[in-house]
């Protein structure tokens, strides 16, 4: 909502800017009949008729061909709508430069696009070689590839706004000597970076997995971002019924999608498989308290805490237990 509230601001703020473009394109002077395509072209924009503008803008093509200028005025207004795959496919014909290219791989990768992204961005460091944001969101689309991704992500490592996302991926690619893109996709999971969190796991599910975990992994990324995960949580559950990982991530699904009977279910399923796992103890002691046992509830948060050795996130979730259902 908010990226659309943006586009409706920017035609609203540009009508001078857009007036300025077609003047541009408007070259020479042309008759007043021929130029009715170009008037009705501003009117349309002026009132915020996109769609009608869009033919406008066409129909100059068909008439004159497309001129760098049209394919951006096409490109800008095809984002305005909502339709960012279109304005992309305009603004990939235009030739190189520094604000276009960052437009365009900030849609690629809004668009999750991900190859594309990374050509583009390798296309905006080639104008712009010290561009730390570029560098940063080519590190993170290279993370599973540590040749590629190293370089980008030491020359941001210094920068506050960089510095602890490319510190953990470096500490990541560094130690691990085996599943690479299933560690990197847990590490950009604890960070909250859901997006680029899915394209590691699918990368691990298609490389040297473990498939059942980087499926059921990937379904959770998934569902933090408000897509179906469901396809690839059933994959794992099938390949693998008996892993305590698999079970405790299909916990988190079904818990997000509202079914608690389900989600306690599989929460204990993974408390059984590995019982010495304090987190599948603490999310079975959860869902016992939205299942309002909480007896069961209290049992299991206090044993998360005893199989951590005390340690303090699971005793604060034993703590905030007690202040919740104990009266003060």
């Amino acid at each position: 909502m908010t990226a659309m509230k943006n586009r409706r601001i920017f035609w609203r703020a540009a009508p001078a800017l857009v007036l300025l473009v077609l003047i541009l394109l408007l070259g020479q002077p042309r008759p007043l009949a021929e130029d009715q395509l170009l008037l009705r072209l501003v009117e349309n924009q002026r009132q915020g008729r996109l769609m009608q503008a869009l033919y406008q803008a066409e129909a100059l093509a068909a008439r004159d061909g497309w001129t760098p200028d049209l394919l951006r005025l096409a490109g800008d207004t095809w984002y305005a709508t909502g339709d960012l795959s279109r304005a992309a496919a305009y603004w990939s014909t235009l030739p190189d430069e520094p604000a276009l290219l960052r437009r365009l791989a900030d849609t690629y990768i809004e668009l999750q696009d991900w190859d594309a992204a990374a050509a583009t961005l390798e296309r905006l460091l080639a104008l712009t070689p010290d561009d730390r944001r570029a560098h940063y969101q080519l590190g993170l689309i290279q993370a599973a590839d540590p040749a590629a991704a190293r370089d980008h992500l030491l020359r941001v490592i210094a920068d506050p706004l960089y510095r602890d996302t490319a510190a953990a991926l470096l500490d990541v690619i560094e130690t691990t000597t085996a599943h690479l893109p299933m560690q990197i996709g847990i590490a950009l999971a604890e960070l909250g970076l859901w997006p680029d969190a899915e394209r590691a796991f699918e990368q691990a599910a298609e490389s040297d997995g473990p498939l059942a975990e980087a499926l059921a992994y990937k379904a959770l990324a998934r569902d933090r971002q408000g897509k179906d995960g469901r396809a690839d949580l059933a994959r794992a559950l099938e390949l693998a019924p008996q892993n305590a990982l698999v079970r405790y991530l299909d916990g988190l699904h079904r818990r997000a999608a509202g079914d608690l009977t389900g989600s306690l279910a599989a929460f204990q399923l993974a408390a059984a498989l590995d019982p010495t796992n304090p987190a599948y103890a603490a999310e079975l002691g959860a869902a016992y308290r939205l299942a309002d046992d909480l007896d069961q509830a209290e049992e299991w948060l206090k044993h998360a805490v005893a199989l951590s050795g005390h340690d303090a996130r699971f005793q604060g979730l034993l703590d905030a237990f007690y202040a919740d259902v104990l009266p003060n």
